[in-house]
């Protein structure tokens, strides 16, 4: 893929790759029907093990919170603040991120926040 004027690939380390994200519906359904629940307004996360040592993310963002153009920024700034603090959650689960209608007013720092008070949150549920 080629990068757009401007713009910098990250470092190797924090790259995003299919590996670490929950892609298929039956992944994510599963998550919900028998995952654990942790909230961190205007955040919730559900998890669960998984058979690799490797956590997985899947991002959901509703009609509810806005037209396109808002849950794609949403969208956006979950998946950057996972690609550069992943090491804050523990490894082995999966996770579904969910932003409730308030984020859509949310900038990075207080989805940052959130991310963080939600990965504390399952390091303890996961040890």
């Amino acid at each position: 893929m080629a990068l757009r004027a401007g713009t910098v690939a990250p470092p190797r380390g924090e790259r995003f790759p299919r590996s670490q994200r929950l892609r298929r519906r039956k992944e994510f359904l599963r998550i919900q029907r028998s995952g654990v629940k942790v909230s961190s307004h205007p955040l919730v996360a559900l998890a669960m093990e998984n058979r690799w040592n490797v956590t997985r993310v899947g991002i959901t963002v509703s009609s509810k919170v806005g037209n396109a153009v808002a849950r794609n920024r949403i969208r956006r700034l979950l998946r950057e603040i996972f690609r550069r603090h992943r090491a804050r959650l523990p490894g082995g689960i999966d996770i579904v991120l969910i932003a409730s209608p308030k984020a859509v007013t949310a900038d990075f720092s207080l989805l940052h926040e959130a991310y963080c008070s939600l990965a504390s949150k399952l390091k303890e549920l996961f040890r």
